[in-house]
Formats: structure tokens, sequence, C-alpha cells
């Protein structure tokens, strides 16, 4: 039975930002490939690669205050806090 592979293309982020997108999903060992366009060709085989993406694109799409909101909500969810 053939492998069912979704194809998401990156092409939103800076250039550079791509790279490093890139060279992380490489490390996880998730297909990936840069086009002649500059964008980049992610393909996710499971559910487990596609929240690795989602996580390493909102690392480098999210703002400052965003990445701020988000450890704010885990500080105060976490078991030590009292929250």
């Amino acid at each position: 039975m053939p492998e069912s592979i979704l194809t998401d293309r990156i092409d939103s982020l800076p250039i550079g930002e791509r790279w490093n997108v890139r060279l992380r999903l490489e490390e996880l060992a998730i297909s990936c490939e840069c086009r002649k366009d500059g964008s980049l060709d992610i393909h996710i085989k499971n559910s487990n690669e596609a929240l690795l993406v989602r996580m390493i694109l909102l690392r480098h799409k999210a703002s400052r205050s965003q990445h701020l909101a988000w450890l704010e909500r885990c500080w105060h969810s976490s078991p030590d806090s009292g929250g």
C-alpha cells in the first residue's frame, strides 16, 4: 500500500528562516526540499511529523510577544507553579 504524504510549501518566511527550518527538519529526518523559486516543500508522512512541522514553523513565525505569551501560559499551567 503506498504511503500517504502531505506536501506543504513554505514561501511566507524570509529565505534565511526557510534555511533554518530546512536544517531543523533534516535533523528530525522529515523530508523536505528547496525549490528553484526559493520555496521549501515539506513532505509530511504522519501526525507526529505534522505536529513537529507546526511547532518548528511557529517558532520561526511567531513574534516575541507571542512567544512570551506562550511561555507565560506554560508557566501557569505547570504542576510546580500551583496553577
